[in-house]
């Protein structure tokens, strides 16, 4: 009986450590349950957390970007804001000017006559070169004046090139082949608005234009040669060289 009795006793102490073991495993396995719980949970926090941080980095890298691009508009707002009101002034003063228009096209067409008229003028007391086809380019610019289908601004054009036309001529030397008052046909050359001269076919006249008297003199033998090659270098007939040739001094105005 005492046998069992033990045999009962460490029965019982065994299945008692059993239960214990049991319940300790139970409450282990428990723990560790929670803690990887735990840390499924703090690693999920923890990735929030990182995500939220490279959000929030993310929108502060945005909100410096936001603020130099509007430093950057207001800079150009301002500079914009500048031209605009220059371009207000501008604005202004063409209104002004286009209130000037019908005031200024009155005045603008007697100085255009007035310019026509002088430059006849000049034509008439210059040295008489190619003078009908001077007279003609005056003419032409009666009739442009008067034409109503020009406009002014092309009106003064034309008058502008007539006078750099005049200009010119008193660069550059020309030979050519006109007649006389008598009628008989001359070579006539000119050398700018320096001289003028003339020479018969045969040679045997040569005269220079006196622009005093406002007539031509004859010249002495010795300058038929130098007149002819002159004639032939207007001509582009020979290489330019020095010739001698009669030219009145210019006097000066008050001696």
């Amino acid at each position: 009986m005492k046998r069992i009795a033990v045999s009962t006793a460490a029965v019982a102490s065994i299945l008692l450590g059993a239960t214990v073991a049991n319940a300790q495993d139970a409450r282990l396995k428990s723990i560790v349950e929670e803690v990887n719980q735990a840390n499924k949970i703090a690693q999920a926090s923890q990735a929030t957390i990182d995500k939220t941080a490279d959000a929030t980095s993310k929108l502060y890298t945005d909100f410096k970007t936001v603020l130099k691009t509007n430093a950057g508009l207001r800079a150009y707002n301002a500079q914009q804001r500048r031209v605009i009101t220059k371009q207000e002034e501008e604005i202004e003063k063409i209104k002004r000017s286009i209130g000037q228009i019908d005031e200024i096209k009155r005045q603008v067409i007697p100085l255009m006559e007035d310019m026509v008229k002088d430059l006849s003028e000049f034509v008439e007391l210059d040295i008489p070169f190619q003078i009908e086809e001077r007279r003609e380019r005056v003419a032409n610019l009666t009739d442009v004046i008067d034409d109503p289908n020009v406009s002014d601004p092309e009106r003064f054009r034309v008058i502008l090139e007539a006078y750099k036309a005049e200009v010119q001529y008193g660069r550059t030397r020309n030979a050519y082949e006109g007649q006389l008052a008598d009628g008989r046909s001359v070579d006539f050359v000119r050398i700018g608005r320096v001289g003028f001269y003339y020479q018969t076919k045969d040679g045997k006249e040569t005269a220079t234009w006196d622009q005093d008297s406002r007539s031509w003199v004859q010249l002495d033998a010795e300058y038929a040669t130098p007149v002819k090659q002159l004639i032939r270098m207007a001509r582009s007939q020979m290489p330019v060289d020095v010739l001698v040739l009669p030219v009145k001094a210019p006097v000066q105005k008050g001696r």
